[in-house]
């Protein structure tokens, strides 16, 4: 993960403490340091524009609420990763619901185009089986291969055990796998671990 606490970001969230509700010149500059970050890993979740946006202002907002009591025990990104995850994890959780009500299936989920380097038809494929994924899993999947996260980051973040992480990107990558050849062993196209060894 690329994400670093700085002395500004701890200058800039402590301004911000002493100021919110009435002012919000600090807030503002950490809304603007962050804005893209927070969209970018929405977007890479949801594959919906709006959804993503939804997520962003959802997002901020809690913080917007929660910052005074913010208590610097973890980086501040750490924090709203964990608020933009969880966000994110509700959308995705009311899409499932959503899609079972309409179609019968146990197991459906949103959009994923997977990789940019990924051709036309193996992005369609990797739709497909995404689609597959519970909306945990797909969290998991999304924060590993896109995001590129280790196992513990993903495990703490989502506040689940890391053998819990691994089984169930395990469990995804061969569920595709499946899919994508009709047994078990293919190779998943653009699908390659290639996070930070754990």
């Amino acid at each position: 993960m690329n994400d670093h606490t700085t002395d500004a970001d701890r200058e800039l969230v402590e301004r911000a403490q002493k100021e919110l509700p009435y002012a919000t010149a600090a807030f503002d500059a950490l809304v603007a340091q962050y804005h893209a970050q927070v969209y970018r890993r929405a977007y890479r979740i949801l594959r919906s524009r709006e959804d993503a946006e939804d997520v962003v202002q959802d997002s901020f907002l809690s913080v917007f609420r929660a910052l005074p009591r913010f208590l610097f025990e973890k980086p501040f990104h750490h924090w709203l990763n964990t608020i933009v995850i969880n966000d994110c994890r509700l959308v995705l959780r009311r899409r499932h619901q959503e899609q079972r009500r309409r179609s019968g299936f146990e197991d459906q989920g949103g959009r994923w185009a997977g990789d940019r380097g990924a051709s036309h038809e193996d992005r369609l494929t990797l739709e497909t089986m995404m689609d597959l994924l519970s909306p945990e899993t797909r969290v998991a999947v999304v924060m590993r291969f896109t995001e590129g996260w280790g196992y513990a980051e993903i495990a703490e973040l989502m506040g689940v055990k890391e053998s819990a992480v691994k089984m169930r990107v395990a469990r995804a990558v061969e569920q595709m796998r499946m899919h994508a050849a009709g047994g078990p062993g293919a190779a998943v196209p653009a699908l390659e671990d290639q996070g930070p060894p754990d």
